[in-house]
């Protein structure tokens, strides 16, 4: 039940698509990144409709992430890139997750943790230039060995990540990618060979190894304000409502603080929605809406609950009228790129910070 008529639309086809189109022009498959909720898309829907359409990984940041997928019933393999308490490697085990081996203390923990009859598969992480998670390479190449003695682990992969694939004229880039062809040059070919995130797979065009890590340009949103990918399509569109309509005179404030006074006499709605739905009070007097495919400003502060926005120049506005917080109608779009860049923050926070009390609702059109 959605009493309010506030609901994020998640076109299902849409992401499939954009997987896709990216895959197609990589020339290699595209593992989606699902962690966060797939970016507050939804992860455990989405990975059923990778599965059903025959994607072949998942990735994930934690090993609870992993768990939920393996519990919702997903059987493809799944990466989980994150840290965990070595504790709970037997949980990885278990539920069939291969895990993100970066560092000797790390390593040793898990084999605390583990029997000899245990097979633990792992991906190792290779500090190339990002400077995170991962041992540069020469002491990752050891670490790669001390596993490859050990038969409890499984050497499924290995992989690195780009600090400046959104930044194609970087040099960086081409120091990383060097950096890790020497590594894989003295270690052979594992099954999976990792390198490319979003922005390194669709602006530099580097489908370096057999496998593609791709999140943000999955969801149709884009990996860099310098560079337009236009093949791919937003997945998530945000939806409110109009719950009171009222004039206001001239000298009339509105909101907490009296950020905003009317200079004559106009025209506002409010929109239950607000910054506990993951709308950025930082958009408070800068942020618009669409109502009637037509934007209106937002007045005063992003309450916690609500908004106030002008609808001076609209007509028959009323109780009930859809309110588009991120989306398209009839040729007028305000994008997550477009708040974001509003907010002085990334798309991806736009995404990711909508909250669990706005329902998802999927579609297959």
């Amino acid at each position: 039940m959605e009493s309010r008529n506030t609901y994020a639309e998640v076109n299902v086809k849409k992401f499939l698509r954009n997987i896709f189109e990216i895959s197609k022009r990589a020339g290699v498959p595209v593992a989606p990144v699902l962690k966060a909720d797939a970016y507050g898309h939804g992860a455990v829907r989405l990975a059923h409709a990778c599965q059903k359409d025959g994607i072949g990984f998942l990735i994930v940041a934690f090993l609870e992430e992993g768990i939920q997928l393996r519990k919702s019933g997903i059987t493809l393999p799944i990466l989980i890139l994150n840290y965990f308490n070595p504790f709970y490697t037997k949980k990885a085990i278990e539920y069939d997750l291969s895990i993100t081996i970066y560092s000797f203390e790390q390593m040793k923990k898990i084999v605390e943790c583990i029997d000899q009859s245990d097979k633990l598969k792992v991906h190792l992480n290779v500090d190339t230039g990002m400077s995170r998670l991962g041992l540069d390479p020469e002491n990752s190449l050891k670490l790669y060995k001390e596993m490859k003695n050990d038969k409890r682990f499984i050497i499924e992969g290995v992989y690195t990540h780009f600090s400046s694939a959104d930044e194609p004229e970087d040099a960086t880039n081409t120091k990383q990618i060097k950096k890790f062809k020497a590594f894989l040059n003295r270690i052979g070919k594992p099954r999976y060979i990792h390198v490319s995130n979003s922005a390194a797979t669709t602006i530099l065009n580097l489908p370096f190894g057999n496998m593609c890590r791709v999140g943000i340009a999955s969801y149709g949103l884009q990996p860099s304000s310098n560079v337009q990918i236009d093949y791919i399509q937003p997945v998530m569109s945000i939806h409110s409502t109009v719950s009171f309509v009222k004039k206001l005179s001239k000298g009339q404030s509105v909101g907490y603080g009296h950020t905003f006074t009317a200079n004559k006499k106009m025209k506002v709605a409010t929109v239950p929605f607000g910054y506990a739905d993951g709308l950025p009070r930082s958009l408070s007097n800068k942020g618009e809406v669409l109502i009637h495919s037509k934007r209106a400003r937002i007045l005063g502060r992003v309450s916690m609950d609500q908004i106030v926005v002008d609808v001076s120049a609209l007509n028959d506005v009323k109780m009930g009228d859809d309110v588009i917080i991120i989306g398209e109608s009839n040729g007028e779009r305000i994008s997550a790129e477009e708040v974001a860049e509003i907010a002085g923050t990334i798309n991806y926070e736009i995404v990711c910070d909508i909250s669990k009390r706005v329902p998802r609702i999927y579609i297959e059109e």
